[in-house]
């Protein structure tokens, strides 16, 4: 019998998920749950986990590289008090709490990349996607990429590998995915029930990881290029930025390290 990546009966026990949907490979666990909400949309808690990610996507049209060892998985989850501009706030929610669960497994200061990029050592070490579905707009789908057991210069192809990072390269050791998984979804979903209940302080909590915060940037937003000094966020999830002596909220758009 082959030895299965994670312990789901431990993921099941020791977290709040409802369910777990496990695959050995799978193309994209965010377009695996989409499906799933386009047929039950009354989902929650739900977790979509696999051991090898072969097409995975990140923002825009960008794709994720997952190599062997990576931790990839969508999380379904519902915010009954969350709608429209509030769910912004999301991915710098997840981010935070992404940030922080990796924290517990390295001294190496865990940073964040607006608006859904986890950094260490300036190196991208994970990304953020959130996707609805138009049948179920308050029940997001979080899907989340990290470099862990998957060391970058081995697994990755040079064009990542030069800009790319893993929990590996920064510890010199593997870590038990299941036990980081636990970790993580228990620190997610503490911070969602903050979100939900509109009690979390995200400036608070982002701006001190904020990898930009204080830094002369490029910010491409449509055919405008701004260029300015990064503030951090503010409550709504907008970047700010200091631009010709103006500080100014930006919500969508992107920034050119």
């Amino acid at each position: 019998m082959t030895k299965l990546a994670f312990n789901i009966l431990k993921l099941r026990r020791d977290t709040n998920l409802k369910s777990v949907e496990f695959f050995e490979q799978i193309e994209s666990t965010n377009t695996a749950a989409l499906n799933r909400l386009a047929v039950e949309t009354d989902l929650d808690n739900v977790l979509v986990l696999t051991a090898n990610q072969t097409a995975g996507r990140g923002r825009g049209n960008h794709r994720w590289h997952a190599g062997t060892g990576a931790l990839t998985f969508s999380l379904i989850r519902h915010f009954s008090n969350l709608s429209g501009n509030e769910l912004a706030t999301l991915g710098l929610a997840t981010g935070i709490g992404t940030a922080e669960a990796l924290q517990e497994f390295t001294e190496t200061p865990i940073r964040l990349k607006w608006p859904n990029d986890i950094y260490a050592e300036g190196k991208k070490l994970g990304g953020i996607l959130i996707e609805t579905h138009p049948t179920a707009s308050q029940t997001p789908v979080i899907g989340i990429g990290l470099n862990i057991n998957n060391a970058i210069k081995q697994h990755a192809p040079h064009e990542v590998a030069d800009a790319s990072i893993s929990l590996i390269d920064l510890i010199g050791t593997t870590s038990n995915l299941t036990d980081l998984l636990i970790v993580l979804l228990n620190r997610l979903d503490n911070f969602y029930m903050q979100l939900n209940a509109k009690r979390a302080d995200i400036p608070a909590l982002w701006n001190p990881r904020c990898m930009l915060k204080g830094s002369e940037v490029d910010f491409v937003q449509g055919d405008i290029d701004y260029q300015g000094t990064c503030h951090g966020v503010q409550a709504d999830g907008a970047l700010l930025m200091e631009v010709s002596g103006e500080i100014r909220p930006f919500y969508s758009g992107s920034v050119n390290l």
